[in-house]
Order: structure tokens, then C-alpha cells, then sequence
């Protein structure tokens, strides 16, 4: 029965982002250790899926095509767990700690955020300044990086996972619409993702609870290049500005993207965001 109620409120989505070697390595782990549905991302002729779903009958392997991002990648976990809450992890990284009671405490309130971002330490077991709060460099968003708080007990706002790193409300995500897989770029994703939680009422905390760790990385950088599909993440955060409680479009000029402006900001956004961007700015430090 324990293990039933388990199975049911988490489910543990596994990257494969490192070697087949890694994979196994890891998945045999997760297999003894941690009593949840397991589920691997890979893409085809990486691995021989048949011999991997003889070895690991209680693992469900989601198989891509081809290469994919990792938004693509947490969108088809999401799609496949039936249960309350989602865990993405990469195969090229342990997972340190984590404190399922304080966690499913945490997520389980009533002001619950959209995801825990989990914290990230380094090869020589260094925590990395994976904090982010809004920030804009002249007309680009340049999120900022921090040093997590020591031991705050509920956490703290960060903008978005890192990585996608982290902890998932399940129904939560899934009213949110997921990652764009529109946009070509994992960072833009995950900030898309981030800021749209944000404006849409809800939060992203980041928790010493939660704690994976690179063992071959120094640095932990993301890749912040303007990919395809990139100005879809400022047409939605940047668009719609609140005017006397009223929201209004206006165009981020050198910033649109055509389709999303029309199905996304005109349709949906308009009406549903809470607060705009530069409200978030403005009172970043007091939320």
C-alpha cells in the first residue's frame, strides 16, 4: 500500500543528456532507491530500448525520434505520469538530496508554487549561484544570478529551474500549457515557463531540500544565445503591461513574434495575467 500511494503522488522523469553508461548507471540507482514511477527521455538508437525494458520492467521509456529540447522533454513526462506531482532529473548528474517530506509539505500548502527549482553544487560539491530574479539590460531580459539563501524554511522565489531542474505541480503545469516547443533553446523555455507563473499569479521556489550535483562540470552555464523561436519568450512576458488595474497590449518593439502576439497574448495572456513584467521588477524583493 505504501508503495501504491507513492507510485501515485510522484513520478520521476529521467533526462538522458549524459552517456548510455550514465543512463544505466543512474537508473539502477533511482530502481533501489527511490520508490516512485521512473520514466526515461531518450531518443532513438541511443540505446536498445527492448534489451533496457527487459532489464527495467517497472521503468517507462519515452523514446523521441530524434534530438529533442528539453522542454519537448518535461512536456511528454507530463503528459505520461498520472500523478501529483513530476521530478525531472538529468542522467548526467546525482541526486544529493532530497527530502520528499519537506517537499510534498512544501508543495501541499495553500499558497503552493508552481515548481521547486532544485539547487545545483559543482564537481567539488560547490553550491552554484542558480538563484534568478527579473532583471532587464537595456531592452533584453538578463535574468540574475545569486547564491541561494541559507535554510530559509519555505524556500525562495527564483524566476525558474534551472535546467528545468526541479520539482513540478503536475495540474498546475498542464493549465500553464507546459514548455513552448516553439521555442528552440532550453533557457528560453525554462524562462518562458518562469516568467508566465509569475504574471499568472503563481511562484517558483528553489529549496535546500532538493539538491542535485554535476560530477564531471566546474561551472554550471546555460546557454543564453538568441535561438529560433526566442522572441516568442519576450513577446509573451514583455506585451501585455497593466494600466489602472487594466491590462493593455503594447508591442515590445524589435521583440514580437507575429504568431505568439495573436494566439498566445491575445488570446490567453490578455485576460489571465495578474501583474505585468515591470510590476514583477518592481517588487521582485518583496514577493
Amino acid at each position: 500500500m505504501n508503495q501504491l500511494h507513492n507510485t501515485e503522488q510522484l513520478a520521476i522523469g529521467i533526462l538522458d543528456t549524459g552517456t548510455p553508461e550514465q543512463l544505466i548507471e543512474n537508473l539502477s540507482w533511482y530502481v533501489e532507491n527511490m520508490n516512485y514511477a521512473l520514466h526515461v527521455v531518450t531518443q532513438e538508437g541511443r540505446l536498445d530500448i527492448t534489451e533496457m525494458q527487459e532489464a527495467y520492467k517497472e521503468v517507462t521509456f519515452l523514446v523521441f525520434p530524434s534530438s529533442a529540447f528539453t522542454g519537448e522533454m518535461v512536456n511528454a513526462v507530463a503528459n505520461e505520469c498520472q500523478t501529483s506531482y513530476f521530478l525531472i532529473v538529468r542522467s548526467d548528474l546525482l541526486l544529493v538530496r532530497f527530502d520528499g517530506a519537506a517537499l510534498f509539505s512544501l508543495m501541499g500548502q495553500k499558497e503552493a508554487p508552481a515548481a521547486i527549482a532544485s539547487l545545483i553544487a559543482n564537481m567539488d560539491k560547490e553550491i552554484v549561484p542558480t538563484i534568478r530574479s527579473p532583471y532587464l539590460e537595456e531592452k533584453k531580459l538578463e535574468p540574475r544570478s545569486h547564491f541561494p539563501t541559507a535554510d530559509l524554511p519555505g524556500g525562495e522565489n527564483t524566476l525558474y529551474p534551472v535546467m528545468a531542474l526541479g520539482m513540478y505541480d503536475r495540474a498546475l503545469f498542464q493549465r500553464l500549457r507546459g514548455f513552448d516547443e516553439k521555442i528552440h533553446s532550453e533557457y528560453f523555455q525554462v524562462l518562458d515557463w518562469g516568467i508566465r507563473c509569475y504574471l499568472l499569479g503563481h511562484t517558483v521556489k528553489a529549496s535546500s531540500h532538493l539538491l542535485m550535483q554535476f560530477t564531471d562540470r566546474q561551472s554550471v552555464i546555460e546557454d543564453r544565445s538568441e535561438s529560433e523561436g526566442y522572441k516568442r519568450c519576450y513577446t509573451k512576458a514583455l506585451s501585455v503591461q497593466q494600466f489602472k488595474g487594466k491590462n493593455i497590449i503594447r508591442k515590445y518593439k524589435g521583440f514580437v513574434d507575429k504568431d505568439a502576439l495573436s494566439d498566445e497574448v491575445k488570446k490567453r495572456l490578455l485576460w489571465l495575467q495578474k501583474s505585468d513584467f515591470f510590476q514583477l521588477l518592481e517588487h521582485w524583493e518583496k514577493t
